[in-house]
């Protein structure tokens, strides 16, 4: 039960993440206070070349976290390493959106937590990676 709490909000955590992509790729200015610091009034083509990359990454985030859940856990040491990355970089994240001149940006830090903390408890090994 616990670890389909942890799915759900950390896919809703996602989906959040992935609206806030879709709409710097989409150049849609009602989240300009929400991402990119809250202090851009538009969005350049690269920065938005760049949200539409990390939406993309999401969305495989989206699906390999629901597949962590169904497997139980990590099922190789690439899906292992493939979690650790994750997790890493979803903290890295909260990291940054604490950091966030913007007040409405840094509540991105929660859903950042929350994604980081999906992969700890759903990416938890349920084998022994041998060394070489």
């Amino acid at each position: 039960m616990k670890k389909k709490l942890v799915l759900v909000a950390s896919l809703a955590s996602l989906v959040w993440s992935i609206y806030l992509m879709a709409a710097v790729a989409l150049n849609d200015t009602s989240v300009a206070k929400r991402v990119a610091g809250g202090h851009l009034h538009s969005f350049g083509a690269m920065l938005r070349f760049t949200y539409t990359v990390q939406g993309l990454l999401m969305i495989f985030q989206f699906l390999f976290l629901i597949q962590l859940f169904k497997r139980g856990g990590v099922w190789s040491k690439t899906t292992y390493l493939w979690a650790r990355i994750f997790l890493i970089l979803s903290f890295l994240s909260a990291v940054a959106n604490m950091a966030s001149k913007s007040t409405l940006e840094r509540w991105n830090t929660i859903p950042a937590l929350l994604i980081a903390y999906g992969y700890l408890v759903l990416g938890a090994l349920n084998f022994r990676p041998r060394r070489r």
